[in-house]
C-alpha cells in the first residue's frame, strides 16, 4: 500500500483513503455530466465547493477530526472497505 494514506473516522471507525483534489474534481465533473447534460459546466462550478466539503468528512456525518491509520494496522481485506476522502 505504498503511497496510499489511510484515515479512520473516530465515530464509526470507517477507513477512508485519501485522494487528491484533482481526482475528486474529475469524478465530480463526470457525475455532473452524466446527470445534467447541456448545463453540466454551470452545475459543476456551482456544486463543486459543496462536493469537496462533503469529501472532507466521513459518510456517517461526524464532524470529528479523522485519525491517521498506522502502517502496521493495514492488513487483510482492507481494500474492500475503503471510502474516499480529500484532505488538504
Amino acid at each position: 500500500m505504498d503511497g496510499v494514506k489511510l484515515w479512520r473516522c473516530p465515530a464509526c471507525h470507517r477507513v477512508l483513503r485519501e485522494r487528491s483534489v484533482g481526482d475528486a474534481q474529475r469524478r465530480h465533473e463526470e457525475l455532473v455530466r452524466e446527470q445534467c447534460g447541456s448545463q453540466a459546466e454551470f452545475v459543476a462550478e456551482a456544486l463543486w465547493p459543496a462536493y469537496l466539503a462533503s469529501l472532507r468528512r466521513c459518510r456517517c456525518g461526524s464532524r470529528k477530526r479523522l485519525k491517521p491509520v498506522q502502517e502496521g494496522a493495514v492488513r487483510g481485506q482492507l481494500d474492500l472497505h475503503l471510502d474516499a476522502v480529500v484532505l488538504q
